[in-house]
C-alpha cells in the first residue's frame, strides 16, 4: 500500500467508513478517531510489508472492533462512577449531515432495536458495502451465519421501516453472488 492508495481511500471511502461505524456506535467523533487510528495501522502494516486486500473493508472491521473496545471500557468507567456516586457521560448524536430528522429518527430507532450482530452486519454489508465474505470475516463468523443475520435483519427493518419497493429475495439474491 502506498500513499496514492492512502489518499485514494481518504477522497473516496473515508467520509462513508466514518458514516458507517458512526451508525454503530451513535458518534460521528468516536467513529472519525476509530477510522483515524485503523488507518494509521493500516499505513504500519503495509511499512512491515503486510498486504491488505481491500483498504475500505479492512479500516472498517479495524475501526468497528476499536468502538468496541471502547465501549467495554466505558461499561466498566460507567459502573464504576455509578458505584462511587458519579455521574455516566451523556451519549451524543453520531449521523452525518444532511439527512432528514424524521428519517434519521425512524431509521436509527429501527436499527438500534436490531440485535447488535444484526446491527453490525447490516452496516458493513450495506452502509460500507462490504461483501457477505467480508462481513462474515469482521464479525467472526461463518458466511452461511453471516446470510442468515443478514436476512432476519433485513426481515426485521421491513416489517419497522415498511416496504420500500425493494425486494428482499433480490437482496438475499445479492448476498448469494459471487464478487
Amino acid at each position: 500500500m502506498d500513499e496514492y492508495t492512502i489518499r485514494e481511500f481518504l477522497a473516496r471511502d473515508y467520509p462513508k467508513v466514518v458514516a458507517g461505524v458512526a451508525l454503530l456506535c451513535g458518534s460521528r467523533a468516536m467513529a472519525e478517531d476509530a477510522v483515524q487510528e485503523a488507518v494509521v495501522r493500516a499505513w504500519e502494516r503495509s511499512e512491515r510489508g503486510e498486504s491488505i486486500q481491500s483498504l475500505p473493508a479492512w479500516t472498517a472491521v479495524v475501526a468497528t472492533n476499536m468502538v468496541r473496545s471502547r465501549f467495554r471500557r466505558l461499561r466498566v468507567e460507567r459502573r464504576e462512577r455509578l458505584r462511587t456516586g458519579g455521574m455516566p457521560a451523556p451519549v451524543t448524536d453520531g449521523w452525518p449531515a444532511g439527512e432528514a430528522a424524521e428519517d434519521r429518527a425512524v431509521v436509527l430507532a429501527a436499527l438500534s432495536a436490531l440485535p447488535r450482530r444484526q446491527r453490525e452486519a447490516t452496516v458493513l454489508r450495506y452502509y460500507l458495502d462490504l461483501d457477505v465474505v467480508e462481513v462474515a470475516r469482521a464479525l467472526g463468523v461463518t458466511e452461511g451465519t453471516a446470510k442468515t443475520t443478514l436476512h432476519r435483519a433485513r426481515r426485521t427493518l421491513l416489517a419497522a421501516l415498511g416496504d420500500t419497493g425493494g425486494s428482499d429475495r433480490d437482496e438475499e439474491m445479492n448476498d448469494h453472488a459471487e464478487p
